[in-house]
């Protein structure tokens, strides 16, 4: 997901993460620093630099000293699962396993079996508009090469279909050689491990941003929710919500792209055609985990306008705002109303 660290100073100069279409606000309100804030004496804030963001976890705890070790071990397990799922690593366990014999049943991690398994499901779901098997042809973005340059890219047929996958066993076949690319659903499923080490910690009040992903639990002291602001793909502030218990994440590409002869390459790949998205459009989806809004919200952004808002209005398990660049936004029937900035 599209993501740049910012700041943006509510009331007392608190940190926030901007990304594509959102920003949180974390911290009291006025009402809370006039009455002497007690939710600014348990709130406590943590960031660190990683999976090529701001990883950022705030909760609300009067033991400064356990949120510390709290913070510590979140931020172990980030590098922990980096080791599983990043591409970037030819020594992480979806490197490895891509790099093993084909048409072979291999046992993987519980963590990796998991991913894999949503990213398939919403594939399913999708018709391919989701593929983790694009790993070839976003690396070659990452370099600022299109597909029509690199004749390796179009020799490469892989998709989702590829990727056979064993419950009983956690296991995982691969049919061709491929290159897969967790970047659509891993930083979701990140971001709920480190909610649970907070829940499992006695935590209940608590929000966690990796770069795009979000994930709440119970709003903070005396708040209706966490303050999340939705951008328009100009990045101006399109309207507020108030999220507590619920996941969001959001792909567009007012971050992540280059231009080339004139055209803006988002770093969202077409399955169908292989090729970057080039027009500019914003999808965010809240759902019950930041797993299952981070794949559907690539997976939506990548479909035409058309065909992403008739797929979220048939998904029962999450909500849509789709917003267009210098168009009116359509939203799901579910969609929280947007309050004024």
């Amino acid at each position: 997901m599209s993501r740049s660290l910012a700041t943006w100073n509510f009331y007392h100069s608190l940190a926030v993460l901007v990304k594509s279409t959102a920003c949180l606000c974390l911290g009291g309100t006025a009402l809370s620093a006039q009455q002497g804030g007690e939710a600014e004496k348990t709130r406590q804030y943590f960031s660190e630099p990683h999976l090529g963001t701001i990883v950022q976890i705030a909760f609300h705890s009067k033991d400064k000293e356990h949120s510390q070790k709290l913070a510590k071990q979140c931020f172990e397990r980030i590098e922990n699962l980096n080791r599983t799922f990043s591409d970037y690593l030819p020594d992480s366990e979806v490197s490895q396993l891509c790099a093993k014999p084909i048409k072979v049943a291999y046992k993987v991690s519980d963590d990796l079996f998991d991913v894999i398994a949503q990213a398939q499901e919403i594939s399913a779901s999708t018709g391919g508009a989701f593929d983790i098997t694009l790993g070839r042809v976003s690396r070659k973005w990452r370099e600022k090469k299109l597909p029509q340059e690199e004749a390796s890219i179009r020799e490469s047929h892989a998709s989702y279909r590829d990727v056979v996958l064993n419950p009983r066993s956690k296991s995982v076949l691969l049919r061709q050689t491929l290159k897969i690319d967790l970047g659509g659903v891993a930083k979701g499923y990140i971001a709920d491990q480190l909610m649970i080490i907070l829940k499992k910690a006695g935590i209940k009040q608590a929000a966690v941003i990796i770069g795009g992903e979000m994930v709440f639990a119970e709003a903070p002291p005396g708040k209706a929710g966490w303050t999340v602001g939705i951008e328009r793909p100009s990045r101006q502030l399109l309207g507020v919500l108030r999220l507590s218990n619920t996941a969001l994440s959001t792909s567009g590409d007012s971050y992540q792209f280059f231009e080339k002869n004139g055209v803006r390459h988002a770093h969202l790949i077409n399955p169908s055609s292989r090729k970057p998205k080039t027009d500019r459009r914003n999808v965010t989806i809240l759902a019950r985990s930041a797993m299952l809004a981070d794949a559907w919200a690539t997976a939506l952004r990548v479909s035409s306008p058309e065909a992403a808002l008739e797929l979220a209005k048939e998904e029962k398990e999450i909500e849509a705002a789709f917003i267009p660049f210098g168009k009116p936004a359509a939203f799901t029937a579910g969609f929280p109303k947007l309050e004024k900035p």
